[in-house]
This record gives structure tokens, sequence and C-alpha cells, in this order.
């Protein structure tokens, strides 16, 4: 559709010509409807953390009841594949502000410090991340990427975030968890930025230098470091009260039938079942007149009717994913961490049909039962190592199993440098690099060469 205006000037016999138009183009965008919020929270849940939330809302709707567990849903591995995509595919993370636990305090804290649908869908992404001592590791381009969002909204949400309590939380270093909890001003204040922006010359007690550039005598950096021992650098324990996640049941479990073939199966142990009471809905409505309780209970009706569909969906996403993670990792399942393929979200994302971010999401929250232990579902996720014995490449998760395995049956005398290992693990065939050993160690808190053939030797001492 164009329409145009010509204007002409007869007088200087020049001629202007303005033009409007108005056209109608398509663009695909996220719209953080309630609904859509409420199923990126079913989503991101455990089943321990399902069942609370059930429960709290079954209190307020009257037409929801929260049943017993029923009989455990199975899913043989034959029918994970070829799925249709789920309503939970283009949701981001949100988790239950309900109970008093570390997710559920958080999640609180961002619905009362953000009003806004489209902040809270950014603060409840950001909040899904935070690791439980408080801090966001996650880099916000990665976060505002599977939000479909700009950086400068994750960056203004996150900003408001950084006021939440214990002060600390939502830091993205240490340097600025320690800075978010100051609260002295002046020189007090400046002194003790400097301090926490040089914390490596803490570390190696240069403490002349210090006084150099805080411009300071030794009472005072003296008390300086007092100030600074006092700040939390794990604030998030605070509300946890412990340094990981309480130990729980799986969600999921995986074995071997009599026939041999693997199966994978919800625990509904722990797996609220949910049921709407239609009958009572139609007696009510029956005996209401006022409009106000007519609405209140076609609301009601609706959302316990949409909340025992998306628990549904939700368990149905939940078990194809694990699926689809047992067919690719039955090496693992059956030989151990040494045959842990490498594996990439996308990969099961396409086989299931849902976006990465769903398998991300999925696989954080939820643990499964498997004959060589209980894991989170993101322990079945690394990157890909080359190899000269396959052409996937090996697992960084099994390669991190050998350095463990080589280090620990090394001589006292004689430990191994990351050298030394880089050659051992390029005789079997890996490539690696001996930066990448020294990485891999570090995950795994292993000392140095140096440090451990120092740890032998107190320990002979001793």
């Amino acid at each position: 559709m164009q329409h145009s205006i010509r204007l002409t000037n007869v007088k200087g016999r020049s001629k202007m010509l303005m033009s409007m138009q108005a056209q109608l183009t398509q663009r695909q965008s996220m719209v953080f409807t309630p609904q859509l919020q409420q199923a990126i929270k079913l989503l991101l849940l455990n089943n321990f953390e399902l069942s609370k939330y059930a429960e709290t809302v079954a209190e307020e709707n009257p037409f929801l009841e929260v049943e017993p567990p029923k009989a455990i849903r199975s899913l043989p591995l034959t029918e994970a594949r070829n799925s249709d995509s789920s309503e939970f595919d283009s949701v981001a993370a949100i988790a239950d502000s309900s109970g008093n636990t570390f997710r559920a305090s958080v999640f609180k804290q961002v619905e009362d410090l953000i009003l806004t649908p489209k902040g809270r869908a950014i603060g409840y992404a950001l909040a899904s991340h935070l690791e439980t001592t408080g801090r966001l590791e996650t880099p916000l381009e990665e976060i505002a990427g599977n939000l479909q969002v700009p950086l400068f909204e994750v960056e203004e949400v996150l900003q408001r975030l950084q006021q939440a309590e214990p002060a600390g939380l939502f830091a993205r270093n240490l340097a600025e968890c320690l800075k978010l909890q100051l609260s002295c001003e002046g020189i007090e204040r400046a002194r003790l930025f400097i301090l926490i922006d040089n914390l490596n010359l803490i570390q190696s007690g240069s403490f002349v230098e210090l006084r150099r550039k805080l411009q300071c005598n030794k009472e005072q950096l003296a008390l300086a470091l007092r100030q600074l021992r006092c700040l939390d650098p794990k604030p998030g324990l605070q509300l946890s009260n412990s340094d990981a996640e309480p130990i729980r049941e799986p969600d999921l479990r995986t074995f071997k039938n009599d026939a041999g073939e693997w199966c994978v199966e919800l625990n509904n142990a722990t797996l609220p079942s949910i049921r709407v009471d239609e009958e009572l809905g139609r007696r009510v409505r029956k005996l209401t007149s006022e409009d106000a309780d007519k609405e209140f209970v076609r609301n009601a009706l609706g959302t316990a009717r949409w909340l025992s569909r998306a628990i549904a969906q939700r368990n149905e996403t939940n078990i194809k994913v694990a699926a689809e993670i047992v067919r690719y990792q039955k090496s693992f399942l059956e030989n151990g961490m040494q045959h842990m393929r490498p594996l990439k979200l996308k990969l099961i994302a396409d086989q299931v049909g849902v976006h990465e971010s769903t398998i991300s999401r999925v696989t954080s929250s939820m643990m499964m039962q498997t004959p060589q232990g209980c894991f989170p579902l993101k322990v079945f996720f690394s990157t890909a190592i080359e190899s000269d014995t396959s052409e996937e490449g090996a697992s960084a998760r099994m390669i991190r199993e050998k350095i463990r395995e080589m280090v620990h049956g090394e001589k006292p005398q004689c430990p191994l440098s990351d050298d030394v290992i880089a050659t051992h693990l390029h005789g079997q065939g890996l490539r690696i690099a001996r930066r990448t050993v020294a990485k891999y160690r570090r995950l795994d808190s292993i000392p140095s060469s140096s440090q451990r053939r120092r740890g032998y030797k107190l320990s002979a001492a001793m």
C-alpha cells in the first residue's frame, strides 16, 4: 500500500516531491506472556521443586488437586525420536519462587526488583544461571543471544538485580562481588576499591607495594585488610546454607530391561500427579450469579487445565531428552567415564525437536540415576578433543578422567608434569596441548607437579 503527495511551486518553477509510504512487514519477536513465563518455570524445575510448586498452586486453586504418584512412566529408547516440537521450544530459564531454598530466594527477589514482564523474563534467565555461591559466570552475550534481546537490556536488568540481598549477588567476578558489598564512603571506600583491584598483591604478600598504591601507613593498611576479610566472597551460600545443592532423589532413571535394551523412566516417587476437578467446577458455576464470581471460576478452571497440560508436556520433554542422551552415551553407561563420547546440545536438540536453550535448561536441573552413579544431565555433554582413533574425537570429560588416574598413580618422588601428561596422552592417540592439560587439572583442583611434590614430602615427614 503506497500513498504519494506531489507539491508544485509555480512561481519559482521548481518542483518538490514528498512521498509518504505505508508498508506491511513481518518479523518474529518473543512476547513474554504470563502463561509463557509459567511454562518456562515448569521446564526448569526438577521433580522435587515441581511437586512443591504444584502444591502451592493447589492451595490457591479449589479446582486443582495434587494426587499421590501413580505407576512409573517408562520410555524405551525406540520411542524417543521424531517428536513434535513442544510449546516450551522458545523459552529461556525460569525457576520456582516458592519455598525456602536458594533458587526460591533468588527468584522471589527478581519478582520484587523487576516489575515489567520482559524485564522479569530477563531477570529469571539471569537468576537461572546463578551459581550457588551467588556468582554469575555465564557471559551476558550468551544469555542475550538465547533470549534474542539486546545486550544493553540484559545489562540494565543485571544492574538492578545487583541490589539483591545479601549484597554481592549477581556479581560476575570476585572483585565485583566484594565491591558490591562495600557500604563505607570517601577515602575509606576508595582504598578498599584499590585493595580489591590488587588482590594478587595481597596473595603474594607485597604489603609495601600495597601501602604505596593506597597511600597509607601500616595501621591504615591493616585496618583495610580487616575490613576486606569481613566481606563474603560467596554470598549465595547465605541463602542455601551449604556449599552445594542438597542431596535428593534422581528425577530420572536409566537401566537395561530383561531384553537387554536401555530404558529411561521418570521417578514418579517425587513427581506430582495433577487432577482438575471438573465436576466441582460445573456445580460451582450453577450456583454463582455474580459476574465477579463467574470470572473467578472461569479463570481458576482455565489455570488448572493449563497447568495439568503443561506439566504433562514438561514430563514428556524431559524424558525424551534423557532418552536421546542415553542413546548417545550407551558406551559410558556400560563401561564408565573413560568411554564418555563428546556431545553438544545441538545434537540432542535436533533429535528431540526443540531449541538448544531448552536442552540447556532441562539438563541443568534434572538428575538421572545410571549404573555408573547419579549424575546431572549436563555431565553427559562435553567438547571434543581430536583423536587418532576416532573421527568424532574424544570427550573432554574422558580426558579429565585419564588425567586424574595418571596423577593418582604417579610416584610421589617423581610427580608428573603437565608436559609429561600431555606426552602420555599423545601416545594414546589424543591430540591435546600442555595448556589444555593444565586447564583440566585446575578444573579438577589438582595441584601442579611442584605443589604435589611439596605435599608428598610434607606427608612423608609427618
